[in-house]
Parts: C-alpha cells; sequence; structure tokens
C-alpha cells in the first residue's frame, strides 16, 4: 500500500509543509482573536457576586480574628517568658554580688 506512494523529491515537501503551516497559524490567530460566543451561563449576576464576596469577606474576617488570638497569645507567652528569665537573672545578680 505505502509502496505504490511515489518517493517526492527533496524540497516538495517543504512546498506543502510552509503553506499548511501558514494556514494553521493564521487559524490559530483567528481563534485567538475571535473567540466563541459564551452562554449566558457562564455569566455572574450581581447578587451572585455579592453573595461570593460576602462568603469571602467572612472567612478572611474570621481568619482575621483567630490570627489576632494567636498573636496575643503569643505575646502574653513570650511577655511570662522574659519575667521569668529577669527574675532567674535577678537572682544571679544577687548570687554574685555576694
Amino acid at each position: 500500500m505505502f509502496s505504490q506512494i511515489p518517493v517526492p523529491q527533496p524540497g516538495e515537501i517543504e512546498k506543502l509543509l510552509i503553506p499548511a503551516v501558514a494556514v494553521l497559524s493564521i487559524a490559530a490567530l483567528v481563534k485567538k482573536i475571535f473567540p466563541t460566543k459564551r452562554n449566558d451561563s457562564d455569566f455572574v449576576t450581581k447578587t451572585e457576586l455579592a453573595n461570593e464576596l460576602g462568603t469571602v469577606r467572612d472567612k478572611i474576617d474570621a481568619r482575621f480574628l483567630t490570627l489576632g488570638e494567636k498573636i496575643e497569645t503569643l505575646g502574653t507567652s513570650i511577655h511570662d517568658r522574659l519575667n521569668q528569665m529577669e527574675a532567674g537573672l535577678a537572682r544571679v545578680d544577687e548570687r554574685t554580688k555576694k
């Protein structure tokens, strides 16, 4: 079957490939410039957008509050540790003065 196909001359394949690539490039460019029309189901209404933004805002607020609480607890624990270190340093200082 394939043996019946004649062997092309050198340079003949390029004569076919160059126009084919040009046509495919133009087709891709046209497809990119003029995209297909969208359905109405692809668009979001203002109320849906407002609801989604409200949900995202609530999630951000909740995470912000939890982070604030965690930072506050870390701050108090750091403060307690510094007080303990200061008390220990004061005891060492008293021992070395004698």
